[in-house]
């Protein structure tokens, strides 16, 4: 990793912010040591911060060394810390460096296991990772195989279950087209939250200069999809016809049993 440009500086308590992904921990005993050691000596070396293009934190630092200082010198009360600014050239950057800085910390094994995750995920080998840390290539191997397999088995399952579905429907009417497209909107949307699809955007596009076109459109989830499918696939089967055309009578049944609905 190529050395970044530093500055030491005073500044605000408010302005840093913790990253999320520092796998250094402290027990409540560690906790208090530290407390009280700020209390009796107070900061005796600055902080780790930084700064790189494009990151989310505005007009303040992202915490890369020294979180647990920070958070005890701010419950002491303090406005000001002194910190060392690093100017990163990306995130990734900053991780490795968190690494770099922890080496003496207690690594708790999972956080370690996801970070070593995200960055070989982002082209970093399991000997650059672990060369930063300090740390044998085995060790850092073992931390990724421990949340590996759980990871990717969740991003999996997440692919497969919640992933939503664009479903478009178009059709065509030769009068007053915002009623009928309203009726149909109200009729189709019915129907999905009937076979338990939440129904999470509806719009409706209407072509002044043709007959008229009207869209109705919602997301739905992979199993949600496969209720619509089977019951599509059912009536198709029922009547001979194409899943096109059944969804046609589907929705056309719908469309009489309301307008009976109201009629009585």
């Amino acid at each position: 990793m190529t050395k970044t440009k530093t500055q030491i500086k005073t500044v605000k308590i408010k302005e840093c912010v913790p990253n999320s992904w520092n796998p250094n921990e402290m027990n409540a005993r560690q906790f208090a040591s530290l407390k009280k050691a700020l209390t009796r000596y107070g900061q005796t070396k600055p902080i780790q911060v930084g700064v790189w293009p494009n990151m989310k934190v505005k007009d303040g630092y992202v915490i890369v060394g020294g979180y647990h200082t920070w958070k005890v010198l701010g419950e002491l009360g303090n406005d000001e810390i002194e910190a060392n600014v690093h100017e990163f050239k990306s995130e990734d950057e900053a991780k490795l460096y968190g690494l770099t800085d922890n080496i003496h910390g207690s690594n708790q094994q999972l956080k370690l296991g996801k970070l070593a995750y995200e960055l070989t995920q982002n082209g970093y080998s399991i000997k650059e990772i672990a060369s930063n840390l300090g740390e044998e290539d085995v060790n850092v191997k073992d931390a990724l195989d421990l949340v590996k397999d759980e990871i990717e088995k969740k991003m999996v399952e997440l692919k497969k279950a919640e992933r939503e579905n664009f479903v478009a429907l178009n059709f065509i009417v030769d009068k007053d087209p915002k009623e009928a497209a309203d009726e149909f909107i109200k009729a189709v949307t019915a129907f999905a939250k009937s076979k338990g699809v939440k129904v999470g955007k509806v719009s409706k596009d209407i072509n002044a200069h043709r007959e008229t076109i009207a869209l109705i459109s919602f997301n739905v989830t992979n199993p949600q999809k496969t209720v619509i499918d089977e019951a599509l696939a059912e009536v198709a089967k029922a009547e001979s016809v194409s899943e096109s055309k059944a969804l046609e009578i589907i929705c056309s049944d719908r469309i009489t049993e309301i307008n009976g609905n109201k009629q009585k």
